[in-house]
């Protein structure tokens, strides 16, 4: 990455307030943080979920907490607040009528296995925050809402309607978004608050297999590992007959996000190489052999499908899940591939790999990619508020996390993620990603992400006047 500085970059004279205002409210925004991530908020399947027409929680009891604790923040601050039939949320403030959306999810991802730290409960240690969605979304949610505090506090936006959105099935479907734009009309533009800086200008498209063995594998008693599929495994097992006894088969991998195999090992290909060290009947050890394919390198290579193009670089693949269901093993596939590719370019090649190994596809479900030209005005506010507070001379980007700004009309994400070192933490290897055990996130990368913002719609606010209250077309 480019890291040149912008020249006499300053702050305005308000940073001083911001700063001081911050430090004023520290107390409480950390007690509001900690009232989210005490929430076990994982979104819930519909056999798994009650809800009443007084109290709807179609992503289940939990989900519907964090986000009543979370309206319950604006109502004690004096914010307008609505609730979009337990889907999402929202905060509204500003005097304009042209509406910016900001974007953040309250549902997080199983705490998994290997904590040293309780995952539902916000520790504080070093200047770090631990907890499962101090990154992943909690922690940036909260940050939004006390950027939306300061500037209403201030009088800041005269000529912008900023609406804080946040919903309950971000890592599960995202049914929550797709629930309130059918319900709600689309901001003018939107960003969203779950990825890094500066600004993703587009995301891969995410495909997400599975695929079963078609015959029963004999002398296989029960083989796991995973919880979600956009999430790299720690940990797999298996049950294996080897010579009349029982073998207990037990790997130990590196997690992380699906759309980052870098610096993460999967359990499930440890697992299957494991298991290759024992007999195995020849369809099982096809189907083993498949598995260390899938569940080894993180990019594809070793199953047929790996690909890029200069705009988004290399497709992903993560072995995410592994089961067993009537003796056929299973396994969950999540496929980022490049903005100007489709699923045409390398599934046939999945299927043939596949199918030699006795596996077929059963399921499979798809969001394909997007991506808005880097120099668009919109943009270009953004990036003009991240490089005058960091000083930093980085350029839009393209990943392979999958955020609402998928599903949204005109939207980016932006932030709040910034590099971090946890060195101070001394965490096993691992710990600390968003998706993995320990997720942790620098108290001061959120400070910075609230400064970024609040310029950020200061310039958005002086655009739209200077532009006779329109917005970008």
């Amino acid at each position: 990455m480019d890291d040149r500085r912008v020249e006499n970059a300053e702050r305005p004279g308000e940073a001083d307030r911001l700063d001081s205002w911050l430090e004023a409210h520290m107390e409480q925004i950390l007690k509001d943080l900690a009232g989210l991530v005490e929430i076990d908020s994982v979104a819930q399947e519909p056999a798994d979920r009650t809800e009443t027409v007084a109290n709807p929680a179609p992503f289940g009891e939990k989900c519907r907490e964090v986000l009543d604790k979370m309206l319950s923040y604006g109502k004690r601050d004096g914010i307008e607040t609505f609730d979009h039939e337990g889907y999402c949320g929202s905060l509204c403030v500003g005097e304009g009528t042209v509406e910016i959306g900001i974007w953040n999810h309250l549902d997080v991802v199983p705490a998994g296995e290997g904590w040293q730290y309780e995952p539902f409960k916000l520790s504080v240690k070093d200047g770090f925050l631990i907890g499962r969605g101090v990154q992943d979304n909690k922690g940036p949610a909260v940050a939004v809402y006390y950027v939306l505090r300061y500037c209403r506090e201030q009088g800041l936006l005269k000529n912008i309607r900023v609406r804080h959105i946040f919903g309950c099935q971000e890592e599960s479907g995202m049914g929550d978004v797709a629930h309130y734009l059918s319900h709600n009309p689309a901001p003018a533009y939107s960003f969203v608050a779950d990825c890094g800086f500066p600004v993703c200008c587009g995301e891969k498209g995410i495909c997400h297999i599975t695929l079963k063995t078609k015959e029963k594998m004999e002398g296989l008693c029960s083989i796991q590992g995973g919880t979600v599929c956009n999430s790299v495994p720690n940990m797999a097992t298996a049950e294996l007959i080897s010579g009349g006894e029982k073998v207990d088969i037990f790997a130990e991998g590196i997690g992380g996000h699906a759309a980052s195999p870098e610096n993460t090992i999967n359990a499930i290909g440890i697992l299957a190489k494991k298991l290759k060290e024992y007999p195995l009947s020849e369809p099982l050890e096809k189907a083993v052999t498949f598995l260390q394919k899938a569940g080894s390198g993180g990019y594809g290579e070793g199953i047929g499908i790996a690909c890029q193009d200069e705009i988004s670089g290399r497709l992903t693949c993560n072995a995410g899940v592994l089961f067993m269901e009537e003796k056929r093993i299973g396994l969950m596939l999540d496929i980022r591939y490049p903005v100007s590719m489709t699923t045409g370019d390398f599934l046939p090649a999945l299927k043939e790999e596949a199918k030699k190994a006795g596996f077929e596809v059963t399921e499979r479900s798809e969001s394909k990619p997007y991506y808005m030209e880097k120099n668009h005005p919109f943009i270009g506010l953004l990036m003009d508020a991240w490089r005058e507070e960091t000083g930093l001379m980085r350029e839009p980007f393209v990943m392979g996390g999958g955020t609402y700004a998928r599903h949204i009309p005109k939207a980016v994400a932006f932030g709040t993620g910034m590099e971090r070192d946890l060195t101070a933490l001394e965490l096993p290897a691992g710990h600390g990603s968003c998706h993995g055990a320990d997720e942790a996130e620098a108290l001061d990368n959120l400070k910075k992400a609230i400064r970024i913002y609040v310029k950020t719609l200061q310039k958005l606010d002086d655009y739209v006047k200077s532009h006779g209250g329109e917005m970008i077309n």
